[in-house]
């Protein structure tokens, strides 16, 4: 009876892990850093600075630039998630850097002219596709890589146990291309979801279904299956939450942000999305974080395999001639 209380209170915990992760990450959004670029002398921005500081403190970061084409190559470069062009009434925005954030940035610079007097005109530099006007796909198959990771270290583990780290890195390598030729298939060619660079999808989704494999892997082989149980834990329902979902991290409380960007899940989705609308800018941070999750589990593979204890050996008396 006792186990049974046990696993009861295990799973009402994992119960309220994900639950409290995600409703405590996702349930009342409100921007925080939103970085702006404003075009224009000094003196126009820090009237519109002052102006947003005082409508939503906190929630943009205002930036200034001397020409509208440097506003726009810092958008297109993912330097900035908007362009304020004061003098001629035009807010850009790149809604495939991030719906929230384009809409959030509309919505205030809309109500900011409105209150003005002016009209705003708002152009999408870089829309989302067709196949997914809301903006949502990229941190689900985020997601979608991360599971098959996970499910490819247990996976290797248990046909081939005794396999050493080269053939266990080998493995999963391959495992990895499959499962990236495969998923991006789906995303750019069957759905139109993240469409117009089939390459570059499987590489960056080769690439974090390979880390995953590989700190699992390494956990497995530390800490048997309870490092496996650990990986997910960390990667999903706290990785996916403070990675702000579908929403963005600068959208969830600032905390869980500056975790999530130290977790695979986040900077995953941000080089999906990088390399699907721009072109592979602003690759460096994302892949600088896989790449040191990848190393972490890489020491693990080469350290000493955890081992059971020894059972003790009972002691041996000898036998005596009185004792026959």
């Amino acid at each position: 009876m006792g186990k049974i209380i046990g696993a009861l209170v295990a799973v009402t915990f994992v119960g309220m892990l994900f639950a409290g992760s995600f409703l405590g990450a996702l349930h009342k959004p409100e921007p925080h850093g939103v970085p702006v670029a404003v075009v224009g002398p000094a003196q126009v921005v820090g009237q519109v600075e002052a102006a947003v500081a005082r409508a939503k403190p906190g929630a943009f970061e205002v930036s200034g630039y001397a020409s509208e084409q440097a506003a726009r190559t810092a958008l297109l470069d993912r330097e900035v998630d908007g362009v304020l062009v004061p003098q001629s009434g035009r807010l850009i925005v790149a809604s495939a850097a991030g719906r929230t954030a384009a809409t959030a940035l509309t919505g205030a610079f809309e109500a900011a002219a409105k209150a003005q007097g002016r009209a705003l005109t708002v152009e999408d530099a870089v829309p989302l596709p067709p196949g997914d006007p809301g903006g949502i796909s990229g941190m689900f198959y985020a997601l979608a890589l991360i599971v098959p990771g996970l499910a490819l270290a247990v996976a290797i583990g248990r046909v081939a146990p005794g396999i050493g780290p080269a053939g266990r890195l080998g493995a999963l390598a391959l495992g990895a291309l499959f499962v990236g030729l495969g998923e991006a298939f789906l995303a750019d060619v069957a759905f139109g979801a993240l469409p117009g660079n089939y390459a570059g999808l499987v590489a960056v989704s080769s690439g974090i279904v390979l880390t995953i494999g590989v700190v699992v892997s390494g956990l497995l082989r530390a800490a048997g299956f309870a490092g496996v149980g650990l990986g997910a834990l960390l990667f999903i329902p706290i990785g996916l939450p403070a990675s702000g979902g579908p929403l963005g991290a600068r959208f969830v409380p600032e905390w869980y942000a500056w975790i999530g960007k130290f977790l695979p899940v986040g900077p995953g989705a941000e080089a999906v999305r990088n390399v699907v609308y721009f072109g592979g800018a602003a690759l460096a941070a994302p892949l600088a974080v896989l790449a040191g999750w990848a190393l972490l589990g890489l020491v693990l593979l080469v350290l000493p395999a955890r081992r059971p204890s020894a059972e003790p050996v009972p002691p041996r008396h000898p036998v005596t001639a009185s004792g026959i």
